[in-house]
């Protein structure tokens, strides 16, 4: 096949997809519970640095940004967009000739556009990667990427409440307008898009090895059933447990206050004392999952449905009868970013179905683009055998192409915006964990 049609599979596909995951483990490190936090970054130091209001409140992106005004989108880019991701999170091809690894859909843009895009997979965690670019970012300065990928939470209210991302021109996206999931307009983070537009997007829900428990699971609260998990054989994901615990206590997370989350973290109370429960952690759940170390867990979607769909583990992944939390990676661009037209016109250019179908294919994410599963399931018609099987089966899951039943029953989690509300969320839940 050639790199417009669809990606190359790797020598070792297995390997390749044990790799794939543990980027997943990474990328969830949540900044509540990363090394640098809101504590040691907090949002009043950080607006106090900028001259800000430390209290911005949750309506702070409605009005203009203070450094982050419109570029000239409509001006000639530059020569080169320096785009900072995820690691294994784009396509990847090897050329027949040469050897060499690339990503086709860059090796495209960079074809049709003479534009090159730098691309590095230096993100390893939100908090972390932010904490590097606050000095500069508070300075004024180009901190040298024109676009990063940041998750909606509290680094991306630091960075819209400080004007430290552009605004984007909605008259320079076309593809977006035209292409893009109704999940990904309009998120309750960024009206209207204002600053960013979705790269992928999962679902926190529950996990569960079926060889292991002896009966489905349906909802949360079938975690603290000894009886149909085994002892001592839960994991509970740190950072999105309070917002799952939210939903499926029948809480709006978005709307939440310190009432609401101290019955959430009364239920994980419940939770870390039953029979059942084995650990909370973040990044570890996947070496406990592949193990069958743990029966049933807290989980993010693509790491259950990569091993079950495309590895054969005998796992299922499930919305709980309360609801589900759905999060998403954003494209923004920084200010006083070199090329802000060049890296709009990449970001768009990403919308374009057959675009998105190479990412697709290679990361197992909730993609942005709907046209997507069409084109995932003609891919599988061209192919044969175990990888047919496999692109059959991605375009056919429900949790990579949700509905709106389904997305009826998830909700983004609270966006905390200010360090108040920080340090009462993590006066709340951060106990909870204390000596597990």
């Amino acid at each position: 096949m050639t790199d417009q049609q669809g990606p190359q599979l790797p020598v070792d596909p297995a390997a390749w997809a044990r790799g794939m995951t543990s980027r997943r483990m990474s990328r969830r490190q949540m900044i509540r519970y990363a090394g640098m936090s809101v504590g040691t970054l907090s949002m009043a130091s950080i607006l106090a640095a900028c001259g800000g209001d430390d209290d911005p409140g949750p309506g702070a992106t409605d009005g203009p940004a203070p450094d982050g005004s419109m570029p000239d989108y409509s001006a000639t880019p530059g020569t080169t967009v320096n785009f900072s991701n995820w690691p294994l999170y784009i396509d990847r091809a090897r050329d027949p000739d040469t050897g060499e690894r690339y990503s086709p859909s860059i090796r495209q843009f960079e074809e049709e556009t003479g534009i090159t895009i730098a691309y590095n997979d230096e993100i390893n965690d939100n908090a972390g990667f932010f904490g590097e670019l606050v000095p500069q970012l508070s300075a004024g300065q180009d901190v040298g990427r024109d676009i990063i990928v940041i998750t909606n939470g509290r680094e991306f209210s630091a960075l819209t409440q400080n004007g430290w991302v552009h605004e984007l021109d909605p008259a320079m996206r076309p593809n977006f307008d035209a292409n893009a999931a109704a999940w990904a307009k309009d998120p309750a983070f960024d009206p209207g898009n204002r600053f960013s537009m979705a790269w992928q997007s999962g679902l926190t829900g529950i996990g569960y090895n079926t060889e292991l428990v002896n009966g489905p699971i349906t909802k949360l609260d079938d975690l603290m059933n000894s009886d149909l998990t085994g002892t001592n054989a839960v994991g509970v994901l740190k950072a999105d447990g309070p917002d799952l615990a939210m939903i499926n206590l029948g809480i709006d997370p978005t709307t939440s206050g310190p009432e609401e989350w101290q019955a959430a973290a009364d239920w994980l109370r419940m939770l870390r004392d039953s029979d059942s429960f084995r650990n909370a952690t973040d990044q570890g759940y996947i070496d406990d999952m592949t193990a069958g170390n743990i029966s049933a867990f807290m989980a993010w979607s693509g790491d259950v449905l990569y091993y079950a769909l495309w590895e054969d583990y005998p796992f299922e992944f499930i919305v709980p009868e309360g609801g589900a939390l759905l999060w998403i990676d954003n494209m923004l661009i920084p200010t006083n970013a070199a090329n802000p037209a060049g890296a709009l016109q990449a970001m768009d250019y990403y919308y374009r179905p057959e675009v998105a179908q190479l990412v697709t294919e290679w990361v197992l994410y909730m993609s942005p683009v709907p046209e997507v599963q069409q084109l995932i399931a003609a891919h599988a018609e061209e192919e044969s055998g175990a990888y047919a099987a496999a692109l059959e089966a991605t375009a056919q899951n429900e949790f990579l192409w949700p509905d709106d039943d389904l997305l009826g029953q998830v909700s983004f989690g609270r966006q905390l915006t200010t360090d108040d509300e920080a340090a009462e969320w993590d006066g709340i839940f951060l106990p909870v964990w204390e000596g597990q």
